[in-house]
């Protein structure tokens, strides 16, 4: 029997996904939501099997039906929950959502705890049936959790409104958790028979037991996302391991937070997702970041396609429909949970037009029109329909006004969402996005305007039709397209598209960079945070006040480099900080040029062209004067870093040929992989190995110093004795002009800058590196007339100016040179 069950089990999903892909095919031609026709079909499939259509004829269909209809709720959220959940936060843009946050988390959490409460009340006031205030706020809490999944395909389909999809699905993802987090706290009374309990000195309770549930969601998705960010950091281009680890995490965070912690498991996915996303991102292979995003989009559509289709079958075995009672019940709450969602985001509406990314009056009313309600909705109303403890007659009513809503929802809001989207405007590409894309298509044509007479002249093709190739492939005359759309934007709404797209060109042209091995994975994350924080409201090209903060020793490393046990850590973490700023400053030039060459491709005119030309040449200007500085004061570090992107880039390169090998039939396919294994293990020493910076020591530094030349023997060893090492932090001064005391000093890393008094205040005359020598004219003249000040981190050499005016006394040679030191 077991097997038997197993075998319609699997039947049961084989045909739901064959039945799925033929769907998915048919409704490339319809404008109807998948989700929408699935959940028809579950309909079509459960209603059939009520009325014996499968008793007869196909009875192994209706077996594996009734089996599906038969499924544990509690499974279908373990199953189905966290791959939507994980997907859809792991595919989130992660600098909008951090934008939109305070709006999702409004719309989520006081949204949605108003919505309960509403709903309760709508409950208490128009039912034909006298529910417990536990019991009404529990339904309260499950009906609420939206489900946007039809309007948000819709609009990426039809107008790719970031923003708003944003906004709508992140919305979704935290409200399913703070509906589950509020449906578990009044699903004790409701099941525990508490109700006598439950009076107004609850509240605090309630509100607390909230907090904490999220909290600790939020902190076992983090402790899980550090887990797997630190596992996978220690993979290197295994798409099997680090595919499965992604899978793995998913599950157990969600598993772990909902059955042993019992806090929300839907906040820890959400968190786990978004930090993978982000810090994590450069954790996973380059070749392997786009197929995991694919592998999810893959899971993401199973599972949709699967509890589309079972919920509309367990709605259609398990729903009583012969209730006059509950019919009249479902149109009052359908007609009253749409005005509740209108109140709700009305009521907070002044605030989220203020905060984050914004929202206008059309996107407020997609927002109300797409509080669609599904999988979730549905399946904490079977958790309370099977518990023996509720009494069966509230479980059939919340299931059946439960499953109502999910079907109305879907059937009528997000099949008319396309109506709503046309009505409010919201149907197209804003006409300054749209201008670009124009101007994409004006630039294929013209490509393919140049390609078409090569390929008229090629023998091959003698004797093809042209004019039906032309018709075939929609050629059109250059210069004929409709600009409308163009003309309708103004020319600032235009300028801003065309900054922002110079700015998402950048954003890829980083990633581009670290695939290729030309930029670390801290340094890319921190350039990506620099790019969208610039993407951030208007679009700023220049400056970047990030990149200039990271340029910039940190308060507390100068704060540290004063205290003197402390002083030789804090220049160390320095040296470190400004390794990375190299780093960082090199990918930013890069990416200037590549931006540079967009700009004649995008520019919505000349005057916008040239604009944005002298922005990106002040950051070049800006950031090449940060780098000669790290040039000259820190020229190991310089080697060091690029000594490691070189060798990234040409084990990448290794890579391309081999597969360019493989592609021409030059190689093997055994004998490729040998190769490339040989490369994976190059690449996996050099990433794992930290970056050597080689530095002279003070003595090596010291002994190759022309001024040392020449000298005897005894006047280099007494100096080698009597240095002294001293580290500075930046900002630290060395020579003061006002001073009594004298020293020679030598540079040993990092830079000094060197002023002079005026008469009023100090003017630098120089910015001295590695090998200079200060303080001699003082020695020798009794005249400090140089303030010197640590520009950066500075190691340095002190001499005693009573030893140095001995050893001239004592070595001709070493007087001479010191002399010449001052050009004297």
């Amino acid at each position: 029997m077991e097997q038997h069950t197993g075998f319609l089990i699997l039947l049961a999903v084989v045909l739901a996904l064959f039945f799925g892909a033929i769907l998915r095919h048919i409704l490339k031609k319809i404008a109807i939501p998948y989700t929408v026709s699935l959940l028809v079909i579950g309909l079509g499939l459960g209603l059939l099997k009520r009325g014996g259509m499968f008793d007869d004829t196909l009875y192994m269909l209706g077996e594996s039906i009734e089996l599906v209809a038969a499924i544990d709720p509690h499974l279908i959220m373990f199953l189905f929950l966290p791959t939507l959940i994980f997907e859809s936060a792991f595919a989130m843009e992660g600098h909008l959502f951090r934008r939109a946050f305070t709006q999702i988390a409004i719309l989520a959490v006081p949204g949605l705890i108003l919505c309960t409460l509403l709903t309760a009340f709508l409950i208490k006031a128009f039912f034909p049936w006298d529910w417990s205030w536990p019991a009404a706020l529990l339904f309260g809490a499950l009906i609420s959790a939206t489900d946007p999944v039809a309007v948000v395909a819709l609009l990426k389909e039809l107008s790719s409104r970031k923003r708003l999809e944003t906004l709508i699905e992140g919305e979704s993802l935290l409200n399913d958790g703070t509906a589950i987090v509020f449906f578990a706290l009044f699903y004790g009374f409701v099941a525990g028979d508490q109700q006598a309990n439950f009076d107004a000195g609850i509240i605090p309770l309630i509100g607390w037991n909230f907090v904490v549930k999220v909290s600790l969601g939020v902190l076992t998705g983090l402790f899980f996302g550090m887990l797997a960010i630190v596992f996978i950091g220690r993979v290197f281009k295994d798409a099997m391991i680090e595919i499965t680890i992604s899978i793995v995490v998913a599950y157990l965070t969600f598993i772990v937070a909902e059955s042993l912690l019992h806090v929300s498991g839907v906040v820890a996915v959400v968190t786990l997702a978004l930090l993978l996303a982000s810090v994590g991102k450069t954790r996973i292979s380059p070749e392997i970041e786009g197929f995991l995003h694919h592998f999810w989009e893959m899971m993401a559509y199973i599972a949709n396609t699967l509890i589309f289709l079972l919920v509309g079958v367990i709605i259609a075995l398990r729903v009583q429909l012969d209730s006059p009672a509950s019919w009249g019940a479902l149109f009052i709450l359908f007609i009253g949970i749409m005005i509740i969602r209108a109140v709700s985001i009305s009521m907070f509406l002044p605030l989220l037009q203020r905060i984050g990314l914004g929202i206008t009056r059309e996107k407020s009313i997609v927002l109300i029109w797409g509080g669609l309600r599904g999988a979730v909705a549905l399946a904490l109303a079977l958790v309370v329909a099977q518990d023996r403890r509720i009494p069966s007659e509230l479980g059939d009513q919340i299931l059946f006004l439960t499953a109502g809503i999910v079907v109305l929802t879907l059937l009528i809001n997000g099949t008319s969402m396309q109506l709503v989207l046309k009505w409010v405007g919201l149907d197209k590409l804003p006409p300054a996005k749209q201008s670009t894309v124009d101007k994409a298509r004006v630039h294929i044509q013209r490509e393919m305007d140049e390609l078409l007479p090569t390929l008229k002249e090629n023998g091959f093709f003698q004797g093809a039709d042209w004019d039906q190739v032309e018709q075939n492939i929609g050629l059109v005359a250059a210069g004929t397209h409709d600009f409308s759309e163009e003309k309708s934007a103004s020319p600032q709404e235009l300028e801003c598209e065309f900054k922002r797209r110079i700015l998402e060109a950048e954003r890829s042209n980083y990633w581009w960079q670290w695939g290729k091995g030309l930029l670390g994975g801290t340094g890319t994350n921190i350039l990506i945070d620099a790019v969208e924080k610039a993407l951030d409201g208007q679009p700023t090209i220049t400056p970047r006040p990030m990149l200039q903060k990271l340029w910039k020793m940190p308060m507390i490393a100068q704060l540290l480099g004063k205290i003197p046990f402390a002083k030789d850590f804090a220049v160390s973490v320095s040296f470190d900080r400004l390794a990375l700023g190299y780093d960082v400053a090199r990918g930013f030039i890069y990416a200037q040029d590549a931006s540079l060459e967009r700009i004649p491709q995008l520019a919505p005119d000349d005057t916008s062209a040239e604009r944005v030309r002298k922005e990106i040449l002040k950051n070049k200007r800006d950031t090449y004067e940060r780098i000669e500085q790290l040039r000259a004061a820190f020229p190991e570090v310089v080697v060091a870093i690029e000594t490691r992107a070189a060798s990234r880039s040409l084990l990448n390169r290794q890579r391309s040929v081999i597969d360019k090998l493989i592609g021409n039939g030059l190689l093997d396919t055994a004998e490729a992989d040998r190769m490339l294994e040989e490369v994976n293990k190059q690449q996996q020493r050099l990433r794992q190995t930290p970056t050597r910076i080689e530095t002279l020591s003070p003595e090596a530094l010291l002994r190759q110093e022309s001024w040392l030349k020449s000298v005897k023997p005894e006047t280099r060893d007494r100096l080698l004795s009597a240095m002294e090492v001293r580290f500075h932090a930046a900002g630290d001064v060395l020579l003061h002009f006002s001073e009594s005391g004298m020293s020679l000093v030598v540079i040993v890393r990092g830079a000094v800058a060197v002023s002079r008094k005026n008469a009023k205040r100090q003017i630098v005359d120089d910015i001295l590196g590695p090998g200079a020598v200060l303080g001699i004219t003082a020695i020798l003249s009794g005249d400090r007339g140089e303030t010197v000040r640590a520009e950066s981190p500075v190691e340095a050499l002190w001499f005693n100016a009573v030893t140095i005016q001995e050893l001239m006394s004592l070595d001709d040679v070493f007087a001479h040179n010191m002399r010449e030191l001052t050009g004297a």
